[in-house]
Formats: C-alpha cells, sequence, structure tokens
C-alpha cells in the first residue's frame, strides 16, 4: 500500500471522531496530504468524500481551513491524472469528471441555460436513432419531413443545418425545438423525456459539482465537542416549540434552487420539485448546529392534484447533506429524506427531527408515514443504509401484522447479540408494509386513512360511468357544474392559475351530489380551497383544505361507500 493511500484511509477513519487528539491528527493528515500525488481513483474517491463530510461536520476553524483548500485543489488533482485514471471517475460529481444522465426537459433546460458549454449529448450512448428521427420529423416544418426518410439528409445532417451556422451544442439545439413545439408543456416534457437522450456533463467551477457544493452558510458551527448522537422522542420534540419559517427573499431562493439541481445532477438523479421549482414559495428554517433547511414549493401547473407538498435541500454548514420532500392531506404527511451517502455517519437523526419539526410549523400534521420504498421495498439504497431501522430508532412503527412478527423477532436477536444485524432478506420483509408516527390528534388506524390514489380513482370511474370517458368533457362540465354550486362570479377576472387550478379539481369536488345543499359558509370555504390550489403558497392551500372537515368527511364516506 502507497503512503498516501495510507494518508487517506487514516484521514477517512478519524474523520468522525471529535476530541484534541483526533482534531490534531486530522491537520497533521491533511498536512501531509497537501500537494501529494494521488494517482489511483479509488483513493481519489475516498479522499474527496472524507472532505466533503469534513467540510460539514468540521470541528474546528483549522481543520475547516485546510479541508476548503484541498477541495479547491480537487479539480487540478483529476486534471493531472491520465485519461484512463480519469475516465474511472466517470459519474461521480467530482469537479472535472464527467458524467452522464437521460435529464427530462427541464433540467435540460437549465443544464443548458446555467453550463451552456460543459454539457452535449452523449450521442455514442445512444442508441434509438429512429425514435429520434420520428420525433424531429415531428418538431420539423411538414416541408422538411421528408430529410427523416430514406435517402433524406438524415438527423445529424439535419441538426448541422438547423443550426443555421449558430454557435451552439447539439443539446442546445433540441432544446430550443422542443420549447418551440407549442405543445402544452406537460405533452413537451413527456415527448421528450421518451427520447432518453443521456447528457454528458463535466461540472466544473464554484457551485457546479459535488466538489464545490457550498452554499455561503449564515453562520457556522463548528462541532468541538462531537457529534450529536442521542435525538429525543419524536413525539416530545414535535410537541414542543416548534422553529420559526421565513420566506426566502427572490435571490436566494433561486440560489438554493440552483443548489438543490447540482446537488441531485451530479448524483444522477431528479425530484419533481427541483425540476418545476416555485422561486416565490420558498421557506427557510435556520435551525441549531449549522443546519438550514429550504423548503421548496412547485410551480402551480405542476403541483399534485389532491396533496399539498413541499420538497427540501438541507444543508449543513452550507453543504447540501440531504433531499427528500413531505406530501400532506388531511392531517398526514407523507415524509422521505434521504441524506447523501458521504454524510450518512453524520446527524442523521438529529436532522430528521429538524425537518419533521419544520414540517409540523408548515402543515400541522397529526400522523406522520413512511411508505415502503423509503424503508427498503425495491430500493437497494435503502436496505444498504439501513432505513428500516433509521426511522424505528426515531420512534416510527409498523402495524402490519406480519411485519410485527419479523420485528419482534429480530429485537429478540439483538437483546440476545448486540453484534448481530438483520440479514437483507429479513429487512426486505420489515420493508413489506409502511411505518407511522402517530401524535396527539392523529388517525387512529393510519393504514385506512384517505389517500388522494383512492380520490383518484373516484374520479376515474365517475368520468367513466358518467361521461362516457369523455375527459375533456367531464372536466367541463364538472367545472360548470361546480362554479354554479359554488356561485363564483368574475370567473374570467382570476389569474389563470387559479382557473386552472379549479378546473383540474372540480372532478373531485363534482364527486359530492349535495354540494348544493352546504352551507353558504361551506361553500365559501371550499372555493377559497380550490382557487389557493393554484395560488402562490401550497401552504396556505393545504391549510385551507386541511380545515374543511366537511369536505374531508364526504371524500371520505365515498370511499368507504
Amino acid at each position: 500500500m502507497s503512503g498516501a493511500r495510507r494518508l487517506v484511509d487514516a484521514l477517512a477513519a478519524v474523520a468522525s471522531r471529535y476530541d484534541p487528539p483526533a482534531r490534531k491528527e486530522k491537520l497533521r493528515l491533511l498536512d501531509a496530504l497537501e500537494g501529494c500525488a494521488l494517482p489511483r481513483p479509488a483513493s481519489l474517491v475516498r479522499l474527496h468524500e472524507t472532505l466533503c463530510f469534513l467540510q460539514a461536520y468540521a470541528d474546528g476553524p483549522e481543520v475547516l481551513e485546510r479541508v476548503d483548500r484541498a477541495l479547491a485543489e480537487f479539480p487540478q488533482r483529476v486534471m493531472r491524472l491520465g485519461p484512463a485514471a480519469r475516465k474511472r471517475l466517470h459519474d461521480s460529481g467530482i469537479a472535472n469528471a464527467t458524467l452522464d444522465y437521460p435529464f427530462g426537459f427541464p433540467m435540460a433546460r437549465w443544464l443548458t441555460s446555467r453550463f451552456p458549454r460543459d454539457c452535449e449529448v452523449a450521442w455514442a450512448r445512444f442508441e434509438d436513432t429512429e425514435r429520434l428521427d420520428e420525433t424531429l420529423s415531428l418538431l420539423a416544418a411538414a416541408a422538411e419531413g421528408d430529410a427523416f426518410s430514406d435517402g433524406g439528409i438524415g438527423w445529424r445532417a439535419w441538426l448541422r443545418v438547423a443550426k443555421g451556422g449558430r454557435r451552439m451544442t447539439d443539446l442546445q439545439l433540441l432544446v430550443e425545438l422542443f420549447e418551440r413545439t407549442g405543445l402544452p408543456e406537460e405533452t413537451r416534457d413527456w415527448l421528450y423525456e421518451s427520447l432518453a437522450l443521456p447528457v454528458l456533463w463535466r461540472p466544473r467551477g464554484v457551485g457546479a459539482s459535488r466538489t464545490l457544493a457550498r452554499v455561503s452558510p449564515s453562520r457556522l458551527f463548528f462541532h468541538a465537542d462531537g457529534l450529536e448522537r442521542h435525538v429525543a422522542a419524536l413525539g416530545e420534540t414535535l410537541a414542543a416549540p416548534l422553529p420559526s419559517l421565513r420566506p426566502a427573499p427572490r435571490g436566494l431562493a433561486e440560489s438554493l434552487i440552483d443548489a438543490a439541481r447540482v446537488a441531485m445532477a451530479t448524483r444522477q438523479r431528479e425530484l419533481h420539485a427541483f425540476s418545476h421549482p416555485n422561486p416565490d414559495d420558498v421557506l427557510l428554517a435556520d435551525g441549531d448546529r449549522g443546519v438550514r433547511l429550504a423548503f421548496i414549493g412547485i410551480q402551480p401547473g405542476f403541483r399534485l392534484p389532491l396533496e399539498g407538498y413541499y420538497a427540501f435541500l438541507a444543508l449543513k454548514n452550507g453543504i447540501p447533506v440531504a433531499y427528500g420532500g413531505g406530501w400532506e392531506l388531511f392531517g398526514t404527511l407523507d415524509f422521505a429524506v434521504n441524506v447523501f451517502a458521504s454524510f450518512r455517519q453524520g446527524e442523521s437523526a438529529s436532522l430528521a427531527t429538524e425537518l419533521l419539526r419544520a414540517y409540523r410549523r408548515i402543515f400541522g400534521m397529526r400522523t406522520i408515514a413512511v411508505d415502503r420504498y423509503q424503508l427498503g421495498h425495491e430500493s437497494t439504497e435503502a436496505l444498504r443504509s439501513g432505513s428500516f431501522y433509521f426511522y424505528h430508532r426515531l420512534g416510527f412503527r409498523p402495524r402490519d401484522p406480519d411485519v410485527l412478527r419479523v420485528l419482534d423477532a429480530e429485537q429478540s436477536k439483538i437483546a440476545a447479540d448486540r453484534s448481530y444485524r438483520s440479514p437483507v432478506p429479513v429487512l426486505k420483509r420489515l420493508a413489506g408494509a409502511e411505518v407511522y408516527l402517530t401524535l396527539p390528534g392523529g388517525h387512529p388506524e393510519p393504514e385506512k386513512r384517505l389517500r388522494a390514489t383512492d380520490v383518484s380513482a373516484l374520479v376515474a370511474r365517475l368520468i367513466a360511468r358518467e361521461f362516457g370517458g369523455d375527459r375533456l368533457a367531464a372536466v367541463r362540465e364538472s367545472t360548470a357544474r361546480v362554479r354554479r354550486a359554488l356561485g363564483v362570479a368574475n370567473w374570467t377576472a382570476w389569474p389563470t392559475a387559479e382557473r386552472r387550478a379549479f378546473a383540474q379539481m372540480s372532478p373531485v369536488a363534482g364527486l359530492i351530489t349535495d354540494l348544493e345543499k352546504w352551507t353558504a359558509a361551506e361553500r365559501r370555504h371550499l372555493l377559497r380551497v380550490l382557487r389557493a390550489k393554484g395560488s402562490g403558497s401550497e401552504r396556505a392551500y393545504a391549510n385551507l383544505l386541511d380545515s374543511h372537515r366537511r369536505f374531508q368527511q364526504s371524500l371520505e364516506a365515498l370511499v368507504s361507500s
């Protein structure tokens, strides 16, 4: 083993230790590694991940100064590698290393806007040229159609011609073509995504890689006394005074959205809310220990049909360390958190607690549910990270009898042997059903709660039964009927987003046959709910929806009947 590799391994081993000897050792190792050649990609990656962790969880300014300097020098380290070694860093998200991923249209458009010279279609990895021919023939003028037929110039030559001498990449041209289709945004995005075009990106520069990802923190926190491993019971924590929230100023909101997109794209991931964010609906919660939570709402035209939703980016000392989301309906929050792999030896439980405290402030939920995927059902990453036991330590419990039997058996084995670890087949069985945390006033049987999927099934049956499957007619007639029942006036003066949201939710309200018999106050309240779905704040919509008891009871009765 080389001396450089031993230094890297020693730094990784001491990274999560916080005492004076450990701090002294970190400083020694960081000094020794400065300028030290690391020709092996595996050692370079391990050093990178350790530095990222230390940047978020530094135990003092001296350590942080050296870590910042080491990360700033990392792009040069990558460039000093030979071509073969650099190729082994592909898809790592490290500065100056390439990655490729079939990003959807919103993310592809953002990449071409933010990093126009650093991304291009990875044609060498693209195979479905016949589908591309067919798609381009739809985007081109009708008179150009034969260019894509046998004997025509073909799509490669057509792309060169279509640039008209402009200096632009193929990806920029394709984004421009799709922008100008005139199709509804959802249709346009689906058409682009159906091509599965791999985008090759070389992240480099500040704010464009995992290496240089820090957003300027409001204040730094140093972990001189170590990591916070003990977390109070969630029930108690959520009953205590909750954190304050504030709207992010527009400039800060946009920088946090950019940070969220970079954090996802450099890990070959996407999230609907980060693809369609609403910069006017970003909420901030600044917690203790250097934590900042950014809750990002969705543009009105892309929101979930019934639930209220905020995604989040969690930052520790300005470093993105986790992402996820919470979607809420009638007092139940479905919650998902994914701590990035580099930071899982940090304060993950404390971070999840702070997230749920902020969600409690946003939505006031009384029940929290975590679905099977987050626990490991069809998710290898969740199984490997021990996600079920992570939520179990926070106080979440299953209610499914089969899962409870497996859990009882596993807890007996753990009690008998503290070194015992549940094997993967057992973890898969533990992930066989949701887990819940019920707060005062929460649903006594959360597995039987009203779900958005239940309501959508009712709407599908209504359209088939009453409108013969004609969905345009169903929306049109439901909108007209609900407008009459709620006494809507000045419809044309409403903002477009509110009219669209009202129309989209009208089939749900139209399920209620006695809507006209509701009290005037109940109908006014429902009108505010439907308009709020298209307004600026998802929080305002969710709070209005949750407080409409008769609407909830009516939907629950329809689902149970």
